[in-house]
């Protein structure tokens, strides 16, 4: 009995870890959320970034909860410009979260490049869901603006995960 409630206690804390560091990351997204890189569309900023880290640091379900968090209140901050087309986005970043801590756990200790190339793709991919709101002269505009914020949240959430990979806690 004792062993079964030091488990539970275990799982319980382990949850708890990962509900704050979930908390943490989609905060600093938040706070990314007001710097803005150019663009048609104000929602380009630094949002990204901490979904990113937190995908090659914590894992793919780390990395897509935050990423998609981080699209949802930015877009809210922003005053929610492309209306309901901003759901499937915040989908579309949670999948390219899943997806770079997904690439990165696979491939050995370099890994982190091809799965930041994977996300900046998919996030830059996402761009075809603002036609019906932008159309198709302003979507295609707005592309290099994305990929450019894009690869510059992926440089900085690589960077940081360089930086402190093997040095943090889960």
């Amino acid at each position: 009995m004792k062993a079964t409630r030091e488990k539970s206690s275990s799982a319980r804390g382990s949850r708890t870890r990962r509900l704050a560091r979930i908390s943490v990351f989609s905060a600093l997204s938040v706070i990314g959320s007001f710097i803005h890189l150019p663009g048609a569309v104000q929602t380009v900023s630094f949002d990204s970034s901490p979904g990113f880290f937190a995908a090659l640091y914590f894992g793919p379900l780390d990395g897509a909860v935050v990423s998609a968090i981080g699209h949802i209140a930015t877009s809210i901050i922003n005053g929610v410009p492309l209306g309901l087309v901003h759901l499937p986005i915040a989908f579309g970043l949670g999948i390219a979260g899943a997806a770079i801590g997904i690439v990165n756990r696979v491939h050995s200790s370099m890994g982190f490049l091809p799965a930041i190339a994977v996300g900046v793709a998919i996030n830059t991919g996402l761009v075809v869901l603002a036609v019906p709101v932008l159309g198709w002269p302003a979507t295609i505009s707005f592309i290099p603006f994305l990929l450019l914020a894009a690869a510059i949240n992926g440089a900085v959430a690589a960077a940081t995960y360089v930086a402190v990979r093997g040095r943090l806690r889960s």
